[in-house]
């Protein structure tokens, strides 16, 4: 695995303790997402896993 993979892992990881699911925007593939884990309403959007790893940070 690479340093990528296990980044994202990791990330995805802690989006689904928060409640969260990290998705690529199918739309914009360049943008990633969090949405709710339970509905799938969007919560955050961010064109970077370093701005989504900041949004999980608060």
């Amino acid at each position: 695995m690479d340093v990528t993979s296990e980044r994202l892992r990791g990330l995805s990881d802690r989006a689904d303790r928060a409640g969260y699911r990290l998705l690529r925007d199918r739309t914009r593939p360049e943008t990633w997402m969090l949405v709710d884990a339970e509905d799938g309403t969007p919560v955050h959007a961010a064109a970077s896993l370093d701005r989504i790893e900041l949004w999980l940070d608060r």
